[in-house]
């Protein structure tokens, strides 16, 4: 019976040790799979089973929950402007990326991202990337970046329903249906989340109401494997939100403020992975639209577009040696009311851009990484036409 105890003991300990010295996966700076310990960068990382043991519905709920170097704010409550700094810089310098689609609003005056519409139960994975990381993200990207991924296949077929009640009027539905086979994996899910909501400010009835928030979501994600080498990967996230707002001015009745937020955004990767070759093609679309209401009822009207084509590559020389490089095509476009006349103005970018980037270990106990990126910028804002040029070479 001891020698037997005695085997548990050295099984386990030996099985302990063995899985502290494993590596902890994430997507890296380098837009490529590595360990933990070869990034360069400060991680963050909420896994799915910390979000599926939250009782937030919302993520940024989740993430305001002190994490080093990131401060979250909200204005409010639920639906209301949310935001992001990274190292303490403004938010547009945090650069947002869900299943590797750019999420930021071109037709906002500072091109930031705002979190206020994105729901938990469809998020598998959250890694917070803090530090520059502008020679692969771009410069929008030196307070660092955010990668969110949604749920995929899991094995098996799964569903799942579930209906949440709070206070304030409080409701969520949530319904999910996924699996996966050799060849197949999908994920289904929607939700639909009301609250009464509760005012920012000190109201007086019937003046003033609460700040009544809806959002409605569906996620879609769907994988081929064509063969050994070749998989085909796509998904749809779609999210409508209402929300009523206060008024800041004494006297003002503030039934009428109001926003209604459209996001869709969809993403299709074909990716080729040849052993030490990996090279993956990727077309990403985003359509946000907000429809804004004053408390004299009148309407304005933003629009947001962006479609972007990319190619990441990587060539693993060995396992602490790599080359990642890359291509990103991305055209924006907004359009958007003027506050006197209301006609509309319209808005036209485009960046081209190249990078490449060395990741190697010089010393046993260092990581270093050496890239280099170059951006051509085109804005037409209505004839007014600007070409620029943009180089940065970080190691």
């Amino acid at each position: 019976m001891k020698i037997k105890i005695l085997i548990l003991i050295f099984i386990f300990s030996f099985t302990k040790l063995f899985a502290d010295n494993i590596p902890v996966i994430v997507i890296a700076p380098g837009k490529s799979v590595q360990s933990y310990s070869t990034v360069g960068s400060s991680v963050s990382v909420l896994d799915k089973k910390t979000l599926e043991n939250s009782d937030e519905f919302f993520l940024g709920d989740i993430l305001n929950n002190g994490l080093p170097g990131m401060n979250y704010f909200q204005s409010g409550g639920h639906g209301t402007t949310s935001g992001i700094q990274l190292r303490g810089l403004p938010k547009r310098y945090s650069t947002v990326y869900i299943d590797g689609v750019k999420m930021s609003d071109p037709s906002s005056s500072d091109n930031a991202f705002y979190f206020s519409s994105i729901m938990n139960n469809a998020i598998d994975r959250v890694e917070i990337l803090k530090g520059s990381q502008s020679s692969l993200y771009g410069s929008s990207a030196i307070g660092g970046t955010i990668n969110i991924f949604t749920k995929k296949g899991g094995k098996r077929k799964n569903k799942k329903f579930e209906i949440t009640n709070g206070s304030n009027g409080t409701n969520n539905i949530l319904l999910s249906y996924d699996g996966s086979n050799e060849k197949h994996d999908y994920y289904i899910g929607a939700n639909k989340f009301v609250t009464d909501g509760i005012s920012a400010m000190n109201d007086e009835k019937p003046e003033n109401d609460n700040d009544k928030y809806k959002n409605d979501g569906m996620v879609v994600n769907y994988g081929y494997k064509m063969n050994d080498n070749l998989k085909f990967e796509s998904g749809i996230r779609y999210s409508n939100s209402f929300l009523n707002y206060d008024e800041v001015t004494q006297g003002r009745d503030d039934s009428n403020n109001s926003t209604d937020d459209t996001e869709l955004s969809y993403n299709s990767k074909l990716v080729h992975d040849g052993g030490k070759f990996k090279n993956t093609l990727v077309y990403n679309k985003t359509d946000i639209e907000r429809a804004t209401k004053t408390y004299t009822n009148s309407s304005k009207n933003y629009y947001g577009y962006r479609d972007a084509i990319n190619l990441i590559g990587e060539y693993n020389i060995n396992l602490d040696t790599k080359i990642v490089y890359g291509l990103d095509n991305e055209f924006d476009k907004a359009k958007f009311q003027k506050d006197w006349p209301t006609d509309y103005l319209t808005s036209d970018e485009s960046v081209h851009s190249q990078y490449f980037d060395v990741q190697f270990r010089p010393r046993e106990k260092l990581y270093s990484t050496l890239g280099f990126r170059r951006d051509d910028h085109t804005i037409n804002l209505q004839g007014y036409f600007i070409f620029a040029k943009d180089r940065q070479r970080i190691g």
